[in-house]
Order: structure tokens, then C-alpha cells, then sequence
């Protein structure tokens, strides 16, 4: 098992016994007697609360593995001169740069310009190397995005791209677009942690996070193979 797919059980399995928690909680309150713990004894609120953190834990599985893709692809590229790397990685690792120099006056501009210059005329590898997030809150259009500046072949199957079609359920967004949007608004406070999955039931969070997932599988596996392959250096005549 690959660095990325172990990575991507392990937060699955994390997910899991969350919302295994979670199951327990909604039959007990409906179907059992109270349940105590010391003096509280838990309430529709109380997994109300349970439900909006599990929107929060599945969005973590997303955000966790694209940090560690992105590192990963910075491990394998930095082992490689610059003068060995394809374009669109030179591009890619010029974007942090590009970044950076947007603001300061002329000066510094040049001063961030000439360090890249250095680095890129050194005959050995770049050490200290990294790669810039696309801008926005990780959903499956900008994971896309970035996988399409570093040329990897991230072609859908028909099932998985109908699964995460824009649709009615999802208020017209894709599944991983409402999930990073339903995120953002309990995490950045434009709901409460009761009313952030208020509207979803146990089992629209089980759906949603069993796309998500497949669809976090096609991710790792297309960069590993972008990764196995070295697409990310210059193709051998």
C-alpha cells in the first residue's frame, strides 16, 4: 500500500469510529432509554453538535490528504536537478515565487526573482522545495485544478463523474463542493456547530462521505501514478 492510500485508510477508519458514535447516539435518543454520562444526560443537541463535526472530520480527510499529496510531490521532484523537470513543474514551483513578489516595490520584487534564477541555474537539486495550494477551500474543481498545472492524467471513470455531478441534493454544487462550502460555514461562523447539519440526516453524511472517499481515492491514486511514472520530469527522448 502506497504512502497515500495508507494515509487515506487510516483517516477513513478515524471517520468511522466518529460516525459509528454518532449511530449509537441517534438510536439511543429515539429508539432507547436516556442515556447518562455523570450528570448530563445527552440530547438531540447534543448530536446535532456530533453531526456538524462530522462534517468538519470529513473535510479534514480531504484537506490532510492533498497537504500530504502536495508534499509528496515536492519529496520526488526535489530529488531531481531542475534542469531535469518538465515545464509544468518548473511553472508550478514558480507559482510560489510568483506569489510571493506580487507585492513590494521594484526592488524586492527583483530580490525574490534573483533567488529563483539561483536556484534554478545551481546543477543540483533544490533541498528546500515546496509547492503552492491552489487558492480555495479544497473540493474536487480545485484538487482538478491543481492536477491539471502539474500535467497528472486525472481522468474520472463515467460512475465516479456522475457521482460527483453538481445535483439538486447538493444545492446544485458537487458533493465535494457542498462539502467544503457546509464546512467552511460552521468552522468560519456563519452557523452554529448545532445548526451546521441540522438539515442532513445520519445517512446524507454516510453518502456524502462515501463519494468524498472514492472520490479521494482517484486523487491519490492518479498522483502516485504521476509519481511512479516521474511525469514530473522531462520526458526521455
Amino acid at each position: 500500500m502506497t504512502t497515500l492510500r495508507a494515509t487515506l485508510h487510516e483517516r477513513k477508519d478515524e471517520f468511522l469510529i466518529h460516525f459509528t458514535l454518532a449511530q449509537s447516539m441517534d438510536k439511543n435518543l429515539f429508539e432507547g432509554d436516556p442515556v447518562l454520562i455523570g450528570e448530563t444526560i445527552l440530547t438531540v443537541r447534543h448530536l446535532l453538535t456530533i453531526k456538524s463535526g462530522l462534517i468538519i472530520h470529513l473535510y479534514n480527510i480531504v484537506e490532510a490528504i492533498m497537504t500530504r499529496t502536495i508534499e509528496e510531490v515536492g519529496l520526488a521532484v526535489r530529488e531531481v536537478p531542475p534542469t531535469e523537470w518538465s515545464n509544468d513543474t518548473l511553472k508550478e514551483w514558480l507559482r510560489l515565487y510568483a506569489a510571493i513578489g506580487i507585492e513590494g516595490n521594484e526592488n524586492s520584487r527583483l530580490e525574490v526573482v534573483h533567488k529563483a534564477a539561483l536556484k534554478l541555474l545551481a546543477k543540483d537539486s533544490i533541498r528546500e522545495l515546496k509547492f503552492k495550494k491552489p487558492s480555495g477551500t479544497w473540493s474536487d474543481k480545485v484538487i482538478h485544478r491543481f492536477s491539471q498545472r502539474m500535467n497528472v492524467n486525472f481522468n474520472l471513470t463515467s460512475d465516479i463523474a456522475r457521482k460527483i455531478a453538481p445535483s439538486a441534493k447538493y444545492r446544485d454544487k458537487t458533493p465535494l463542493e457542498f462539502l467544503a462550502d457546509r464546512r467552511n460555514a460552521i468552522a468560519h461562523g456563519r452557523c452554529t456547530f448545532e445548526g451546521g447539519a441540522v438539515d442532513l440526516t445520519l445517512q446524507d453524511i454516510r453518502e456524502l462521505a462515501d463519494v468524498t472517499v472514492e472520490y479521494m481515492e482517484h486523487a491519490v491514486d492518479s498522483f502516485q501514478n504521476f509519481l511512479d511514472d516521474k511525469k514530473y520530469m522531462i520526458a526521455a527522448i
